[in-house]
């Protein structure tokens, strides 16, 4: 698979959505994958991941036994944050509001309450000495 074609990008591009892995994605990044999130990464441009960044593992983060991930500078997270990004210090969003309260208590998400209509609310920073058993945020 030819992936040259991400060399003439960046220089137009202002910033990069990161979307190529799902959040039950948990194989290693093989190629031509690997070659595209290095790119990305050594593009200099933003990036901003949806979900979980590409290559981080959903439930252990970006430590991904030395693999390419992506280190976007946001992260906009559907529904929950998810566990991998326990410990994402850029700016980091959370979309859908659509968990019910009762299932929120059931697996004790410990969701932010969205202000008026809006569908995204920003979490706020993770201190560093926040410990890994600590809930999200």
């Amino acid at each position: 698979c030819d992936v040259s074609a991400l060399e003439a990008a960046p220089p137009t591009t202002h910033v990069i959505l990161d979307a190529i892995f799902g959040f039950s994605f948990q194989a290693a990044v093989r190629a031509p994958f690997d070659a595209v999130l290095d790119r990305i990464q050594a593009s200099g441009k933003p990036i901003v991941s949806v979900d979980i960044p590409s290559g981080w593992d959903v439930e252990r983060g970006p430590d991904v036994d030395g693999h390419t991930v992506i280190r976007p500078e946001v992260l906009v997270s559907l529904t929950a944050p998810k566990e991998g990004a326990r410990g994402f210090r850029g700016r980091h969003f959370l979309g859908r509001r659509f968990v019910p309260r009762s299932l929120a208590r059931k697996y004790e998400l410990n969701l932010p309450e969205y202000p008026g209509v809006q569908q995204i609310v920003e979490l706020p920073p993770v201190q560093k000495e926040q410990s890994a058993g600590a809930k999200y945020p």
